[in-house]
């Protein structure tokens, strides 16, 4: 858990990002059953469960737009007279790029231009703009933000252009799910277990998520097992389920 957490501060805390005003989203088959302690080391009080957390990483490969990149050499200086043989590269590229990707849905191209100072080596990416002013600034803005300098002095070099054809899939809503049993009528369980935690044992419901509706409170300590997951609702933790299947685990108090 400690591990787990301390690669979230990294990616967060170390960035400046204060992780205590965000929602931690779970993901993979085991995610649900430490959430709460990993939440609970980072001072989180709000889990966010997706149907799909247990298998997350193929839903989100399922529904992924389809990507083609092409990329072109160039070693030319930045001037106007350049831009039209940069356009007529890209489409040449765009076309590459588009040939191995199925046509029909809608698309979007992305272009890119590889630039780098006169004599050196460390090359920066900006946008294509027809014109160079508007990349010349782009480059500077983010070589200033980078090395905390410019220079003016040096001519700008197109090392090389890159074409990206994205092909937009269809994202499928999410189903509504609808409460069946009265408010009163509290879920089923399918067991009691005994888990250790918070320094001691417990008796423990088991539910079946299939079993829980919408405005389903579990109080913690409490397990929900499901096809693809298992997930642990510690102690001082609540969950609930939304009209989208969605489960949110709230820290009390």
């Amino acid at each position: 858990v400690e591990n787990m957490a301390n690669a979230i501060k990294k990616i967060s805390l170390q960035r400046g990002y204060d992780v205590t005003q965000y929602v931690l989203c779970c993901f993979g088959g085991a995610g649900g059953q430490v959430a709460c302690l990993i939440a609970d080391t980072l001072g989180m009080k709000t889990i966010f469960l997706h149907p799909y957390a247990g298998v997350l990483s193929a839903y989100g490969m399922g529904l992924a737009d389809i990507r083609a990149i092409r990329e072109g050499g160039m070693e030319k200086s930045l001037t106007p007279e350049l831009i039209p043989q940069l356009v007529q590269l890209m489409s040449s590229l765009t076309t590459q790029a588009k040939s191995e990707q199925n046509q029909a849905g809608e698309e979007e191209v992305v272009r890119k231009v590889n630039l780098k100072y006169q004599e050196t080596n460390s090359t920066l990416t900006v946008d294509f703009d027809s014109e160079v002013a508007q990349m010349q600034q782009a480059f500077e803005i983010e070589h200033k933000s980078r090395y905390g300098f410019i220079q003016t002095e040096k001519s700008l070099i197109v090392e090389s252009v890159s074409v990206e054809v994205i092909q937009k899939m269809d994202t499928p809503d999410e189903p509504l799910i609808t409460r069946t049993r009265s408010l009163q009528e509290a879920p089923t369980t399918v067991q009691t277990v005994q888990m250790f935690t918070g320094e001691s044992w417990h008796n423990t419901p088991v539910y079946q998520r299939e079993d829980l509706q919408p405005e389903d409170h579990i109080t913690g300590p409490a397990i929900i097992v499901e096809k693809i997951s298992t997930i642990v609702v510690e102690l001082d933790w609540e969950a609930k389920l939304t009209e989208r299947n969605h489960l949110i685990l709230q820290r009390k108090g």
